[in-house]
């Protein structure tokens, strides 16, 4: 069969089918009875009684909100607390790290190991020094935030779970 044969047989099987179909059965007995089994309340009403607390909840916490920015103190943070916060932050996500691999002791590794981490501690203390003469060097607080991760890095390939290879 060609592509015109094929479409003409289409066009005549579309024709010949019939411009409605009815159900097998009649389905107004049931919509009846769905009506009227379902009480008829005003939905706005209903609608009303559950919102209306929580618009008033809203608004309370957005005049908090709006009033706690406007009066409260502008504070800029200083390079310092910046190396600070993120040392914090470092520290955190270590022992939370840490806690989640079920506090593993870090002196049970290979001394290799060990080795690395005391080299990534070692010199992320020593960028934290020069970042307390310097704290303004972006270069130095890229260079903290890398060491950082490398350090994060270094646990993970250590404790997460390996797939098994064949």
């Amino acid at each position: 069969m060609n592509k015109v044969n094929s479409e003409e047989l289409l066009s005549k099987k579309i024709e010949e089918l019939p411009l409605e179909i009815s159900p097998n059965r009649d389905l107004w007995q049931g919509v009846e009875r769905a009506i009227q089994n379902k009480p008829q309340v005003n939905a706005t009403h209903e609608q009303s009684k559950k919102v209306f607390p929580m618009a008033w909840a809203a608004s309370i916490v957005a005049a908090v909100l709006l009033t706690w920015n406007v009066f409260a103190p502008q504070t800029t943070d200083s390079p310092v607390a910046l190396v600070t916060h993120m040392q914090q932050s470092f520290e955190a996500q270590k022992q939370a790290m840490l806690i989640s691999y079920g506090q593993p002791n870090l002196t049970e590794l290979p001394e290799s190991l060990q080795k690395q981490l005391e080299e990534l501690a070692s010199a992320r203390k020593a960028i934290e020094t020069a970042l307390k003469d310097d704290p303004t060097n972006s270069d130095l607080l890229n260079l903290f935030r890398w060491t950082q991760e490398q350090e994060l890095e270094l646990l993970t390939k250590l404790y997460s779970p390996q797939w098994q290879t064949i």
